[in-house]
């Protein structure tokens, strides 16, 4: 179940940075090597929010630095939900 989670991530990921697809690896930063801005970060956060039904917060978004890390608070958020 979760490289799926993990999949629909990278897919949000895509849509909000248009990213190529090859480059959404789990140790890839989003400002330095996906060259996401704040506003894209925020736009991410907020798809991510709707696509999970999750609500990703202030403390969540002030250690994203990584696809990994977003998968991570995904993940987080739904445990919490379930």
């Amino acid at each position: 179940m979760r490289s799926g989670i993990d999949a629909r991530v990278r897919a949000v990921i895509g849509a909000c940075l248009a990213a190529d697809a090859a480059r959404i690896q789990p140790s890839a930063r989003l400002v330095d090597e996906l060259y996401a801005d704040s506003l894209e970060l925020l736009d991410m956060v907020m798809a991510l929010n709707d696509e999970f039904g999750i609500d990703i917060g202030v403390d969540d978004i002030a250690a994203i630095r990584t696809v990994a890390d977003v998968q991570a608070a995904v993940a987080r958020q739904l445990a919490a939900v379930a």
